[in-house]
């Protein structure tokens, strides 16, 4: 140990100071070394955010094309009883994403199922393949009389949307509106309405699978579809589902 001397306040006196000897600080090998510059790289990675934690699916608002408006978006949550969903995936027939446009929707009114672009709900994290909602659009030539919808009909209500609307039982919901639209090809006809339905899976439903929810959403969608067609102004598709009429069946 080396003592060396610092003047103090007295200059007759020495005042000893210690100076330890000197430690190298060892290197670091090759594997300390690799495992520091991989940890460094995953926080480089990271910007801090929750996106690697977000929840499966997105949100009712952005479910079919964005058609939801957040009265619509509100009812298929509390069918659901979630806030998260998913669509179907793959492709159509013709090669298109099942995900549902409201472009193709317009499109393909004339065409087969196979062809449509039907926009299939499912709550997201379902594994049972059932979805919560499916609605598809066609073309339609003539509107039914409500004799034949009350036919062996249960829970039927009817709402006056369109040129006919109506729900019954858990899972069927359908509206008809004026849009005359004409096909190509095998079917290019003519025809002066559009027919929308929704069915549910009822063992899919979690909240009250009231009729004015289901026909909340099918609505808020059918608005958009006809607008692309070109033919809001005769749907008579308000912006909010009025009241329904129970019948007497």
């Amino acid at each position: 140990m080396d003592v060396r001397h610092l003047k103090a306040a007295d200059p007759h006196r020495t005042v000893p100071f210690l100076t330890l000897p000197s430690r190298s600080v060892p290197r670091r090998g090759p594997v300390a070394t690799a495992v520091l510059a991989a940890l460094l790289a995953t926080a480089g990675c990271s910007d801090g955010s929750d996106d690697d934690q977000a929840p499966p699916g997105v949100t009712a608002e952005r479910i079919c094309d964005g058609a939801l408006d957040a009265t619509a978006a509100e009812a298929l949550k509390h069918l659901g009883g979630t806030d998260r969903f998913t669509e179907l995936t793959g492709t159509t027939d013709a090669g298109q994403p099942n995900a549902f446009s409201v472009a193709r929707a317009a499109k393909h009114l004339h065409d087969n199922t196979g062809l449509r672009s039907r926009c299939t709900v499912y709550k997201a994290g379902d594994k049972s393949g059932q979805p919560l909602v499916e609605m598809d659009f066609k073309a339609a030539s003539t509107v039914p009389a409500r004799q034949a919808v009350e036919n062996g009909a249960r829970d039927l209500t009817y709402y006056p949307l369109g040129v006919l609307a109506y729900a019954k039982e858990e899972n069927s919901t359908s509206l008809y509106f004026r849009c005359p639209t004409k096909g190509t090809g095998s079917a290019a006809a003519e025809t002066p309405y559009v027919n929308a339905g929704l069915f549910s899976t009822p063992a899919q439903i979690e909240g009250d699978p009231a009729g004015t929810y289901r026909m909340s959403v099918l609505n808020s969608v059918s608005r958009r579809v006809a607008d692309e067609l070109g033919c809001a102004g005769d749907a008579r598709l308000p912006e909010q589902v009025p009241a329904g009429e129970e019948s007497g069946v």
